[in-house]
């Protein structure tokens, strides 16, 4: 059977869930509509490392940003930030991770990247880049941009997002968050990467099952045959 390192670099080469998958973590109106916003062409290109620990049991790496921040101050997201120029997504992504809490590009293997996404309040195109560690980790924050680092298993968000109604700059939303932290909902951009991140969660749990009950099924035919005739 597949662990989810494995099923993830497949599925992050082929056709992803997407937005279908993104809108269950986005803020919506009352009755029901969300907002879109295309990508503006003066948007910033922005990277997030988007961090899975172990194979069988995996969790996700969060940081809390530190209020010193210009953008999401004392928001959960992901390391990252601005793609610099002359980089890719992903060269940004494992700078600002090497940057923000100190795990180093060769302590990380790179799967794919999910879904581009827009923020405007930032005015953001993040491209969210996803990867694995290739063994144990140690975190150095940077104080300057991280308040906070914690791994939060996949299993833990599947299934308990809430809903309340916030009054949000734009209007009154109905907002799905988790609650992670003490203290800070998980919602906005990071919740809304990790909608999609959860939907093939969802699908390796599924071919898990299937594989396992296949795995039973020969098994049982196995022990059927090898029975002796009467």
């Amino acid at each position: 059977m597949d662990d989810f390192r494995t099923f993830l670099q497949e599925a992050l080469a082929g056709s992803l869930p997407g937005r279908a998958a993104q809108q269950r973590m986005m803020p919506r109106y009352p009755d029901g509509s969300v907002r879109h916003f295309p990508i503006p062409d003066n948007a910033r290109q922005t990277a997030v490392a988007v961090v899975i620990s172990s194979p069988t049991c995996p969790a996700v790496l969060l940081t809390l940003r530190s209020q010193f921040l210009r953008h999401h101050r004392g928001q959960i997201s992901f390391p990252g930030g601005r793609i610099e120029r002359g980089e890719h997504a992903i060269e940004a992504a494992l700078r600002e991770l090497q940057e923000e809490v100190g795990i180093s590009s060769s302590t990380v293997s790179v799967l794919g990247c999910l879904s581009p996404l827009y923020t405007p309040p930032s005015n953001s195109a993040i491209t969210p880049v996803v990867m694995a560690c290739n063994g144990s980790v140690a975190l150095c924050l940077d104080v300057c941009e991280v308040e906070e680092a914690f791994w939060v298993p996949l299993h833990q968000l599947d299934g308990t997002a809430i809903e309340q109604v916030w009054e949000l700059p734009y209007g009154t939303m109905i907002v799905p968050h988790w609650q992670v932290h003490p203290r800070v909902p998980l919602w906005g951009a990071t919740a809304i990467i990790l909608a999609e991140l959860l939907e093939l969660y969802r699908c390796w749990l599924s071919r898990q099952a299937v594989q396992e009950e296949q795995a039973a099924g020969a098994l049982h035919r196995a022990g059927r045959e090898d029975q002796p005739e009467r």
